[in-house]
């Protein structure tokens, strides 16, 4: 299919046969899982890489700026009392105290609405910390996955990407990658006891489609053999 990107209209064809596509998910899905199972530490190291290494740093500086924000709000809330007691005592103009407190309150309001904002993006990055190991536990479960399920899916896959199909040495290749929830891509180790599934498709018109690897990205090739 077409797709239409922010710099325009894409002229290619991104096409992979869906019987073909759910049996290298699904033996992906499988090293994933077996992944987890053999290299445990590796594979929680890189799950927590992913996801969390940028976004604690980033979460720690986010919560450092609400603890000052925090701090002038209240430090507003002592100066409008004073201003209001100095106001009433005569020691303050009922004109310079109508100024003040109307700077403080828009200051204020400009602080309230800083706190919001942060506290709602520090309460979504700790949510996504949880689904990260939600993530983990769910990876487990699927260890004697025999088919690739609508559930399982949703719970661990955010997007495939089919790239378009190039010819190289006289055979068809076509780039995928897949994107796990909450972690991105996961570099899976090419380890002999991770060996990459072998899917052969055959489309009944003397086309065989089979999955190869290339370094460390999944690709899907099709090749033509005469019948």
């Amino acid at each position: 299919s077409n797709y239409k990107g922010n710099r325009g209209t894409c002229g290619s064809t991104h096409y992979v046969r869906v019987d073909f596509l759910e049996q290298v998910v699904l033996g992906e899905i499988r090293r994933l899982t077996k992944y987890a199972s053999l290299y445990e530490d590796d594979f929680l190291k890189e799950v927590i890489g992913h996801s969390r290494q940028a976004e604690e740093t980033e979460r720690r500086l986010k919560e450092k700026e609400l603890k000052s924000l925090l701090a002038r709000d209240d430090e507003l809330d002592g100066l409008f009392e004073r201003i209001y007691e100095d106001n009433v005592s005569g020691k303050l103009s009922d004109d310079r105290f109508a100024k003040m407190s109307r700077r403080y309150e828009e200051e204020q309001k400009g602080l309230s609405e800083k706190i919001k904002k942060l506290r709602s993006e520090i309460e979504k990055q700790n949510s996504r910390a949880t689904s990260t190991d939600m993530f983990v536990s769910i990876v487990r479960k699927c260890t004697r996955a025999r088919k690739l399920t609508p559930r399982m899916l949703n719970e661990l896959v955010e997007k495939i990407e089919v790239y378009n199909a190039d010819k190289i040495d006289g055979e068809w290749v076509q780039r995928l990658r897949i994107h796990y929830n909450c972690v991105g891509e996961m570099n899976i180790p090419n380890e002999p006891a991770l060996p990459i599934p072998a899917v052969t498709v055959n489309t009944g018109k003397c086309v065989f489609v089979s999955c190869t690897t290339d370094g460390r990205k999944k690709r899907a090739s099709s090749q033509l053999f005469k019948c």
